[in-house]
């Protein structure tokens, strides 16, 4: 092949090349969903219960001490407190109406990994990782956002020991003055399964 053919038989090698790996981008995402901030099919704060009323994350996700997932509270959960807090206020009275209705209420889910990950909130839990380790400041937040990417390599990195929360450095290297160092498994069967 001569010259000019081969050129164009290599440009259109590279473009097609380019293609595939465009549509394996598009089925194989980073999982990473940065900045989701959905709205709920009900107004929900986590300002006004976890920052201003000081609420602990556990006491409406208590699965994240003992399962895989945080999972979203039962209605029976918000209405230990609603039965007799702020009562009058129509957001209040749509939960209390699926609650006596026996109906959940469609929450859209904020972060969420891809099947083939496995990450168990206990685990994290049980190590010290505060929520807002991956969640970010929640007690700030009228609406829930994504704030973490929760891609791979961001947390490679946390396990690694690059980006993972000094309390947790601490408790790993307590009697280094400046702790670095892996502070998790980093195999691949330790996230996937």
């Amino acid at each position: 092949m001569s010259g000019p053919k081969m050129k164009l038989v290599l440009v259109v090698a590279i473009a097609g090349g380019i293609g595939v790996l465009g549509k394996a981008i598009e089925l194989f995402p980073t999982a990473s969903n940065q900045g989701y901030a959905p709205e709920q099919p009900i107004l929900f704060s986590h300002k006004i219960h976890t920052g201003d009323n000081k609420i602990p994350c556990l006491y409406c996700h208590s699965g994240a001490e003992r399962s895989r997932h945080a999972t979203v509270p039962a209605l029976n959960v918000c209405m230990n407190c609603h039965l007799v807090v702020k009562t009058e206020s129509p957001l209040i009275q749509q939960v209390q109406k699926a609650y006596e209705e026996k109906k959940p209420i469609a929450w859209v889910r904020v972060h969420e990994l891809p099947d083939y990950v496995y990450f168990p909130h206990k685990r994290h839990v049980a190590a010290g990782v505060a929520c807002e380790a991956c969640h970010g400041d929640i007690a700030s937040m009228s609406r829930v956002e994504q704030k973490g990417a929760l891609t791979m390599g961001w947390c490679m990195e946390c396990h690694r020991g690059e980006t993972a929360p000094p309390e947790v450095l601490r408790r790993m290297y307590p009697h280094v003055q400046d702790p670095h160092g892996p502070v998790a498994p980093v195999q691949c069967s330790t996230c996937h399964h």
